[in-house]
């Protein structure tokens, strides 16, 4: 696969991506630069040249990061926190989107678009610098079902986050693990991978994470068991195929001990549909 131009962005009221970033910038040679919209904005000197940019809004609503910090950029990666009402100690991994008409910003019922290569290559740097830094036995390394915005974006999306609480946001190992595993895919790139989209399991989808990992296809979007039965669309389907880069998954993956069967054959219909072959796990 050819070396992706990768963009990185943070808001600044986030204690995890901007600190995330500041670990970034103290082990990348750097500059300052200017960016549209950004507070802060720099040009790292590795790849060719990578823009590192800051901003007063949310991560959930960047919805103009087409055009900032780098127009030219064939992805973007964003640096961010993780909330939970479990408060679980996370490391994960996760491309946008909103199944449902339940929305934490962009638009109801709308995804952007996945890059399973580029999450790969994410979730593994970050299992691996976790695991180097001593905290595999007190973090989780997960994929995240699709969930929250930005929507709007035509380009690549992938958030990598710290979960999900504030000492955790302000946890510097964690933040270094991030940063190291960011810095790897800049430096080594992203390799080609057979593309899967997934349906059922839950918000941390275990099997998912495995396959994505160390299995045989590359995870673009996963929706979760609970927005299925809060009630997707067939749009929201077709959009969880063919919203998805460098090209739309030749395979689902259809978790069937998560679904009820009549859920399941609306679901493996429709996918096949689509041109879609279904595998069910």
């Amino acid at each position: 696969m050819p070396r992706l131009r990768l963009a990185l962005a943070y808001s600044v009221r986030d204690p995890a991506g901007s600190g995330a970033a500041r670990e970034i910038l103290g082990l990348a040679s750097h500059e300052e630069a200017e960016c549209p919209r950004a507070v802060e904005c720099y040009r790292l000197e590795v790849a060719g040249g990578v823009y590192l940019a800051g901003y007063e809004e949310d991560t959930v609503n960047l919805e103009f990061i087409d055009e900032t910090p780098d127009p030219h950029a064939d992805a973007v990666v964003i640096l961010s926190r993780h909330s939970s009402s479990s408060g679980r100690p996370s490391l994960t991994v996760h491309h946008t989107g909103n199944p449902t008409s339940r929305t934490l910003g962009g638009e109801p019922r709308v995804l952007s678009v996945s890059a399973p290569p580029l999450s790969r290559a994410l979730l593994r740097a970050y299992r691996r610098e976790a695991e180097e830094a001593g905290l595999l036995g007190e973090y989780e390394v997960s994929l995240e079902a699709t969930h929250h915005g930005p929507t709007r974006p035509g380009k690549p999306l992938v958030f990598i986050e710290i979960g999900s609480t504030p000492d955790r946001w302000r946890d510097r190992r964690a933040r270094e693990a991030m940063a190291r595993a960011v810095l790897h895919v800049l430096e080594h790139g992203v390799e080609e991978c057979e593309a899967a989209a997934g349906f059922g399991e839950s918000h941390y989808p275990r099997k998912f994470t495995e396959i994505h990992l160390d299995g045989p296809y590359c995870m673009g979007h996963i929706i979760p068991r609970y927005a299925i039965q809060e009630g997707i669309t067939p749009d929201v389907v077709r959009q969880a195929i063919e919203k998805t880069w460098p090209e739309k998954p030749g395979t689902a993956l259809v978790h069937k001990k998560s679904l009820k069967s009549a859920t399941r054959r609306w679901l493996v219909e429709l996918l096949e549909s689509l041109g879609v072959s279904v595998e069910t796990l």
